[in-house]
């Protein structure tokens, strides 16, 4: 029987052409994030010889415009909904429209001139969905694997089209749930369900597949993966190989794309190992003294404040973005596990440095290996290095280079610095070589916030940030027209899942040793508060060792969650205080020995890192500097879910309240949301 060419009557569509049809709407989506991906190139090169972020054209204005309005459909989301333990969030708009988009692209396929309630089309509606469901499994491959042809031809790196493969999965399962169903349907006519079930292979096949997707499918969601992801990965494999072995036994015909599946599978493993082999081995790169002649990497492991683990990696013989991360193995501490980090610092350190908070799993190990390590070999004397052989996969990751835009908002919350600091330190490199004439850049601006739970944990980046401080200063002296500005605030909270402000915030009571805070008021309590120069703070230890903690939470915590702006009237709390702190010290890991005592007035040609006790309040920061803005913005936030969903509403109110590129004379904001979970 040749099933290409049946559709059950005439004018219905063979099998296979629905088939080709449907690669064909999947082609042209992927051909259509190419040329958005082309344009965004362009747009690039166009910026940097202008050295405006303003649209130069009509065509860019139009483009600009129509780029407006979708990011803010793409951003857009419901609020967060709370009942009792269970929380809810929607997903932004823009996933939720393409993951409706495909559902319905699929279930036309499968019922395109059909009539469901004709009991003598329901076999033939049964091919139909085996046939569709069969040609999507290419798809869930290619939007799988590590090494994307999808990811490069869009511009958009593997882990930001994940989502996307566990819904298409789960379309997947639809429609094969339609198709076992139509037969059913079909064979309970004549009460044959269990005869075929019990004696036909096909049929046992079939069934048997349709579980394993099932068990595939519900194992997949977001709490199961996050109980135990090693354990997770494991199932899964185990269960796409039992997958594809069902379906293999099972289809009599188009078997061609299962092979390719197979052949997807195994060809971004190959891809991975050999990227892999070429940036772990030594005889690929060049010679360089004390590094193995054989393995490239050797780390060192640090605990930091926060149960955070520093692992640090000297002349890696990779080369990477600021932004990317890698998938790092170290098989002496965590056996059989590689698990992606951000990369924290730039490629002129010299250095792979990673920030890990302890969480569960090889994380954790990692942590008690850092401790260990340190109790054994340096309980009272130097620092004594004991490395470990690692390995890395990577790298990985994109985002828009951020050298196109005018000003730039770098929003981060604990370890989610690890992201948004390469990215700060590489535009003030770039600004650093704009001077010197050997580069160009576009970006005047630079907003950085980082929200941390304790005073302590600023140490993990507080050298890099000063540094980032003086060189900017450095610039301007050189410079004296030049509009390059970095404005830094860290605030300091206890709610690390910074969701949805409280108005009246929360104070414990008064700590023993709490921060002293003096300020000379501008104006009465009816008034605007203004920024005082004559602000003083004393501040006794940034470590946890410490007795008298600078906090009315543990370890130094400030237990003050009330979103507070800096350039306004200062929020109460009874800790850490309202006003800005300077902080003051060179020393960026922990002082196991005792507390760090920092002075009381810093050097005043140093440049001083202000702390601010509460929650930031996104929209306000976003709101002034685009106010400021001279062309196209960037915002990018990694963090929290709670701080993510408040970023992005509030570039999707400012976008709409603004009318961004709609004739108001406002630019373009972009948008770049990281998040750190499976």
């Amino acid at each position: 029987m040749d099933m290409g060419s049946m559709g059950s009557g005439s004018g219905v569509p063979g099998y296979f052409y629905m088939q080709k049809m449907f690669w064909a709407v999947i082609g042209a989506v992927v051909g259509f994030a190419a040329l958005l991906n082309l344009l965004d190139h362009i747009l690039l090169w166009q910026r940097q010889r202008s050295q405006n972020a303003k649209p130069k054209s009509f065509f860019w204005s139009f483009y600009a415009t129509i780029t407006a309005l979708g990011r803010e459909i793409n951003s857009a989301s419901l609020p967060t909904y709370q009942f009792k333990w269970l929380k809810m969030r929607a997903p932004p708009l823009g996933k939720t429209v393409l993951a409706l988009s495909y559902l319905i692209t699929v279930i036309v396929f499968c019922f395109y001139k059909y009539d469901t309630g004709d009991q003598w089309s329901w076999e033939n509606i049964a091919y139909r969905c085996g046939c569709i469901a069969q040609a999507q499994l290419p798809l869930i491959f290619l939007l799988a694997g590590k090494q994307n042809i999808i990811g490069y031809l869009s511009g958009v790196s593997y882990e930001r089209l994940n989502w996307l493969h566990r819904w298409v999965a789960r379309v997947l399962w639809l429609t094969c749930t339609f198709h076992l169903m139509f037969w059913f349907r079909s064979w309970a006519r004549y009460d044959y369900i269990k005869v075929k079930l019990s004696t036909d292979q096909m049929t046992q096949t079939g069934f048997a597949a349709w579980c394993i997707l099932t068990a595939l499918v519900a194992t997949s969601f977001a709490p199961m993966r996050r109980v135990n992801y090693e354990i997770f990965l494991v199932v899964h494999l185990v269960l796409f190989a039992g997958f594809i072995g069902a379906v293999m036994l099972h289809v009599d015909y188009g078997k061609t794309y299962v092979w390719i599946c197979v052949a997807l599978f195994f060809l971004d493993r190959v891809l991975r190992f050999g990227v892999s082999l070429v940036a772990n081995l030594s005889i690929f790169h060049r010679r360089i003294p004390g590094r193995s002649w054989l393995w490239a990497h050797k780390a060192t492991l640090t605990p930091l404040a926060g149960d955070v683990t520093r692992i640090t990696i000297d002349q890696p013989v990779l080369r990477w973005s600021p932004g990317q991360h890698v998938f790092l193995s170290c098989h002496t501490v965590a056996p059989l596990q590689s698990h992606p980090f951000s990369i924290a610092s730039i490629e002129s350190d010299n250095q792979l440095v990673f920030l890990i908070q302890a969480r569960q799993g090889g994380t954790k190990r990692f942590h008690r290996f850092a401790l260990k390590n340190l109790s054994l070999f340096n309980p009272s004397g130097p620092e004594v290095k004991r490395q470990q052989l690692v390995g890395v996969e990577g790298p990985y990751g994109t985002i828009r280079p951020l050298r196109q835009f005018d000003s730039i908002c770098l929003f981060a919350g604990s370890t989610g610095a690890t992201f948004t600091v390469p990215l700060l330190r590489d535009i003030v490199q770039r600004w650093k070589a704009s001077v010197q004439g050997t580069f160009s850049i576009v970006t005047r601006k630079i907003r950085f916030v980082w929200v941390v739970k304790s005073r302590d944990r600023v140490g993990w980046f507080k050298d890099q940030l000063e540094t980032a401080l003086l060189d900017v200063q450095t610039i301007r002296k050189i410079d004296g027209f030049s509009e390059k500005e970095l404005d830094l605030s860290i605030y300091v909270t206890c709610d690390e899942e910074l969701e949805a402000s409280n108005p009246d915030g929360f104070c414990g009571p008064e700590a023993h040793g709490a921060v002293q805070v003096t300020a000379r008021a501008s104006s009465e309590t009816n008034g605007p508060t203004k920024k005082s120069p004559d602000q003083q703070v004393e501040i006794r230890s940034i470590t946890s060792t410490d007795q008298n903690n600078d906090g009315c939470g543990p370890d130094g915590t400030c237990c003050c969650k009330a979103a507070v702006d800096e350039d306004g009237a200062a929020a109460k709390c009874c800790c850490c205080g309202p006003s800005s702190i300077s902080l003051s010290s060179s020393s960026s890991s922990i002082n196991e020995k005792g507390p760090e005592t920092l002075p009381t007035k810093p050097a005043e040609d140093k440049p001083q890192l202000k702390l601010i006790a509460g929650r930031p309040k996104p929209r306000n920061i976003i709101r002034k500097v685009l106010e400021e803005a001279e062309g196209e913005s960037a915002v990018v936030v990694c963090g929290p879910q709670g701080l993510q969903d408040d970023v992005r509403r509030s570039v999707v109110a400012l976008s709409d309240e603004r009318a961004v590129h709609k004739g108001t004379g406002a630019q373009g904001i972009y948008l770049h949301v990281e998040g750190f979970c499976y």
